[in-house]
């Protein structure tokens, strides 16, 4: 089986504040380190649970912050500024039976995940359907229509619980307990990794197994973001199909999940022209 690991820095074990999570930060190397560590540590979960195959996309920020000449060598790894970011090079048709979640965070609007925001700082909340959601779970959809599940998730207590929500047959990994934007209760690095490579292994012998379900929802596929200011909304408005939705916010809908997907992050970054 195929395994494609999606890793975010925020929701990694021994990572509390924003700082760290950026490349200016003299702290930002440990954290790198930190990063690599789980992100082997699911590698090897996933070969142990029966995967032949694993791609690593490194989904945090400028998507360049995995050094490859720590990683697994089984693994191969996409890194770079991605027009499909965070799911970059899992569909479609690319085989990929499962998809693992390392490092992930809480929503936007959380009030106690640990750095919780939804792909970047300007969304203040955002939902699909009408229901609170984060980068798992617009994830999720993308990864849906491409016939990949999402079969493990590893990060906060919040994120767990989030996730819980949307995809509950997939496998959870709660390696900090959130305390708010600022702060987290960590286990340590070593335990984290022991955590998250017995979840990958369990995730891929039950997506092996078909014990894991695609995230479809009822179409529409309705997107809404509240941005920090009505600047950003206008200039997320200009998406064909989008439509302004009280002082600061956008909705995308559509039938099909890709192109409310791709509506939500082409407006993201056309909000992001207006900072």
């Amino acid at each position: 089986m195929k395994v494609y690991i999606s890793v975010d820095m925020e929701g990694i074990a021994g990572i509390s504040h924003p700082g760290p999570t950026n490349r200016s930060d003299l702290q930002y190397p440990a954290a790198a380190a930190l990063m690599v560590g789980e992100a082997n540590a699911a590698i090897d979960g996933a070969f142990r649970g029966g995967a032949t195959e694993v791609v690593v996309n490194d989904s945090h920020g400028s998507m360049h912050n995995l050094t490859p000449i720590d990683l697994d060598p089984r693994a191969r790894l996409v890194q770079g500024q991605k027009a499909w970011s965070m799911v970059a090079g899992a569909g479609p048709d690319r085989g990929f039976g499962v998809a693992l979640f390392v490092g992930y965070h809480a929503r936007a609007g959380d009030p106690l995940g640990t750095i919780a925001h939804t792909y970047s700082g300007r969304p203040v909340a955002t939902s699909l359907n009408g229901r609170p959601v984060g980068e798992s779970g617009l994830n999720a959809i993308a990864l849906g229509a491409w016939g990949v599940p999402v079969g493990l998730v590893c990060g906060d207590d919040r994120v767990a619980g989030e996730t819980a929500a949307w995809f509950p047959w997939a496998e959870r990994v709660v390696v900090k307990e959130g305390l708010g934007k600022n702060a987290a209760v960590s286990v340590h690095p070593t335990a984290a990794r022991e955590a998250v490579r017995a979840g990958a292994e369990q995730a891929v012998r039950r997506a092996i197994a078909g014990e894991m379900r695609l995230l479809e929802l009822e179409p529409p596929y309705s997107i809404e973001v509240v941005y920090h200011n009505a600047a950003q909304a206008d200039f997320a408005a200009v998406v064909p199909g989008a439509e302004r939705v009280g002082d600061t916010g956008v909705r995308f809908v559509s039938a099909d999940p890709l192109i409310a997907y791709r509506g939500f992050l082409a407006g993201l970054r056309l909000a992001g022209s207006a900072d």
